[in-house]
């Protein structure tokens, strides 16, 4: 399927309508009926049940559309919606409307966290978790990066790789504050920045100076990857929740749980000591714990 111009799901579907099996074509059909903000709102159990299919024929003809999946055909859809809020706002709003219960509240958020982890383990790349090792294991200092939301993955991993002995620190900081938390980047860093959607001008900054000074970089983005791979050694892919109903920084901090088992696996003495004097400390903290 030709996909160097950008199709609407519409046009998705002419163009491989007769290539769709029957079931394929009924849930086609559907998605294409339907108001965007019902389909960015649906489950592909919700879909199959709706279209008396299923939800593995829902998942499939996303795929027959040329998507990754379901999340990522409702991102696309979220994209192309114009409406006088931002999409995933619309989409809370509207759950927050029709949710007359708290199971079906529940529900919705934890089928969309499932939905996001399953499409951050088809996208995790196994190699390139294994370059990030690279860089971080040899390293003097990890310096996490993160604006707004996204601080807490930087301030995760920091914490993390602190707990098993690899010395990390991390920033949020933008404007001339961010100035003063680059001064000491050297070639003996590892820079891990996490910026899902935006590149605003500290990221230009960050990478361009931690680049100059010799240090590794690697960058856990949803869509800046392409932007930004001449200037990075590492691309780690991210998912974002399609209707906004679950926390932004999920997946980062899922792939800075992979990081630390990975550092940890080829540093086990400074992660074993290091656990043992943080366990001093805190029964000193709380002698009756």
């Amino acid at each position: 399927m030709d996909t160097s111009e950008p199709r609407t799901l519409a046009s998705r579907v002419n163009h491989e309508w007769t290539r769709l099996s029957k079931t394929e074509r009924v849930v086609a059909r559907y998605l294409v009926a339907s108001p965007p903000q019902r389909i960015m709102l649906a489950t592909a159990g919700d879909i199959g049940r709706t279209t008396g299919t299923s939800d593995a024929t829902v998942v499939r003809t996303a795929r027959r559309l040329g998507y990754a999946g379901l999340p990522d055909l409702k991102a696309a859809l979220g994209e192309n919606f114009a409406t006088t809020a931002p999409p995933q706002i619309s989409e809370r709003l509207q759950l927050s409307r029709t949710a007359r219960d708290f199971s079906v509240t529940a529900d919705r958020v934890l089928t969309d966290a499932r939905e996001r982890i399953t499409e951050l383990g088809r996208k995790t790349d196994p190699a390139a978790l294994a370059k990030a090792l690279q860089l971080i294991a040899p390293a003097a200092t990890v310096f996490c990066y993160g604006w707004g939301v996204n601080e807490l993955s930087a301030r995760y991993l920091a914490l993390k790789l602190n707990r098993i002995g690899k010395f990390a620190v991390f920033s949020g900081a933008t404007g001339f504050t961010l100035a003063d938390d680059l001064l000491g980047l050297s070639a003996h860093h590892a820079v891990v920045i996490f910026a899902p959607g935006r590149a605003l001008p500290e990221l230009e900054l960050l990478v361009a100076h931690a680049r100059a000074a010799g240090a590794g970089l690697i960058l856990v983005t949803e869509n800046l990857g392409e932007e930004l791979t001449g200037a990075v050694d590492v691309v780690l892919r991210d998912e974002a929740s399609a209707g906004g109903l679950t926390a932004e920084p999920l997946g980062g901090m899922l792939l800075a749980d992979m990081l630390v088992l990975a550092t940890m696996a080829v540093g086990r003495d400074p992660a074993v000591g290091t656990y043992e004097l943080l366990t001093r400390l805190r029964r000193e903290l709380a002698p009756e714990a």
